[in-house]
């Protein structure tokens, strides 16, 4: 019985914790659309989405605070660009990290479709 009990309580931390992520994610996507973000990409436990005037990296944490959680670069300071494996380096210093090289591909793209506008 002590066992059932046991088993009960971690289902429901697990459960919980699980809804409460879910809603981090929506309050971090509802933010992106708000501000007219697109190529939106989840990867590494972080968005990265490409905006009007600057791309934005905003990580994914227990509490939410897209002031303090998040790297907003504005195109007009970007001076240049590399690929390394699976990371885009932005000025030699910032590196953004991708799972598949697919949605690397996909975001270094429109990160210099950007810039060449």
């Amino acid at each position: 019985m002590i066992f059932i009990g046991l088993f009960l309580f971690i289902a429901f931390i697990v459960i919980a914790l699980n809804l409460y992520n879910q809603s981090n994610l929506s309050k971090i996507e509802e933010y992106l659309q708000k501000n007219n973000c697109q190529n939106i990409i989840y990867s590494k436990g972080s968005y990265k989405a490409l905006c009007e005037d600057y791309f934005i990296v905003v990580e994914n944490s227990f509490t939410v605070d897209i002031d303090k959680n998040s790297k907003l670069i504005n195109y007009t300071d970007i001076k240049n660009l590399e690929v390394n494996k699976l990371d885009i380096l932005v000025n030699g210093n910032y590196k953004i990290k991708f799972k598949t090289e697919k949605n690397l591909d996909l975001f270094f793209n429109n990160l210099e479709k950007k810039l060449s506008k």
